[in-house]
């Protein structure tokens, strides 16, 4: 429903005319008329009026939808591991290239304290490209195995 549908439907709730709505609002009919045909809409003060009209919410004039909801998207899941990680229970905590990547940057840390040359902690961002370089490969070949 859109705005006109709405507002002509609570205008019919409340047993009110398109003159006693516009009398309510210190506008003309035509105006309403014009809303609820979706010719034009109303300015931000007239929709709080009528908001406080019909209590109810301006969401609720504006978007309000019966029942049926044409956004909702349906998603299905064809791969376990999929629905896994999704629910956070990711099967491969060992994961090479987390790992990769972390042990580069903890080794490079310590190397660059324990020498004082800062550069080698460069190390993290080395073991980060390779986690990246591994990371599609180890997909490719567990999809070409479960084949």
């Amino acid at each position: 429903m859109n705005l006109g549908e709405n507002l002509k439907k609570l205008r019919k709730e409340n047993n009110l005319s398109q003159e006693q709505l516009a009398d309510k609002l210190n506008i003309s009919r035509q105006a309403i008329s014009k809303w609820e045909s979706g010719k034009a809409y109303p300015d931000i003060d007239n929709l709080i009026l009528l908001r406080n009209i019909f209590n109810t919410t301006i969401d609720d004039l504006v978007l309000r939808e019966d029942k049926v909801d044409d956004n909702k998207i349906e998603v299905n899941y064809s791969n376990t591991d999929e629905i896994n990680y999704c629910k956070g229970n990711n099967a491969e905590k060992d994961d090479l290239s987390v790992d990769l990547m972390i042990g580069c940057t903890i080794i490079g840390m310590i190397l660059g304290t324990i020498t004082g040359n800062y550069m080698w902690s460069m190390a993290g961002f080395i073991g980060l490209g390779f986690g990246f370089i591994i990371e599609p490969i180890g997909k490719y070949l567990k999809s070409s195995v479960k084949k």
